[in-house]
């Protein structure tokens, strides 16, 4: 079954490869960092991640913004919006429920980190891949590379799944950002 293999080659994924929650968004040459999308395989930038380390990793990006000596920005203050419903998700549901999702984003670069961090649901019944929420790194910048290609990645992770569709309806409920990011960017498209 796909969906099994599915889950498999996250698991492998997520044992392979080591990646960092918190990076400054640039070298200390003061080169910004730039990021690239596998064109051929966008899906493998998606790493599964235990409810733990998705904790672990938003504590850190909190504790960066709460404590890095910088007035906290409106940006920052969505983050910690975004990572406060994560908590409430994650304390909410069973660790052991299989339809919770808890993804990370993670282009190649110089260095691999965590640029976004996405909670999905899998809902069987409705055969729907549920975007539930997204959180962006604090030392993410759309210049590096835009969120779209994000949006290019569930959509391919999404294909592979037999009957199932993707629903970004409650993220677009619930993140205005996003919303009007991924689809003005669509309507720029098609245009």
């Amino acid at each position: 079954m796909k969906f099994g293999r599915f889950l498999f080659l996250f698991f492998v994924a997520e044992i392979s490869v080591s990646v960092s929650g918190l990076s400054p968004s640039s070298f200390p040459s003061g080169k910004q960092k730039t990021y690239n999308v596998n064109e051929y395989a966008r899906a493998s930038d998606l790493i599964l991640l235990k409810p733990e380390r998705t904790r672990f990793i938003a504590k850190h990006w909190e504790n960066n913004i709460l404590h890095g000596g910088m007035e906290i920005r409106n940006e920052d203050e969505h983050i910690l919006q975004r990572i406060d419903e994560l908590y409430d998700i994650i304390d909410g549901n069973d660790p052991t429920d299989k339809r919770l999702m808890y993804i990370s984003w993670s282009p190649l670069g110089a260095v691999r980190e965590i640029l976004f961090m996405v909670v999905a649901e899998i809902n069987i019944e409705s055969e729907t891949f549920a975007i539930r929420l997204m959180i962006q790194s604090p030392f993410w910048e759309p210049r590096q590379i835009e969120s779209r290609h994000l949006k290019y990645a569930i959509e391919d992770l999404v294909d592979d799944l037999d009957e199932i569709t993707l629903d970004l309806t409650e993220l677009y409920e619930t993140d205005e950002r996003i919303r009007l990011s991924w689809l003005t960017w669509d309507i720029v498209l098609s245009s």
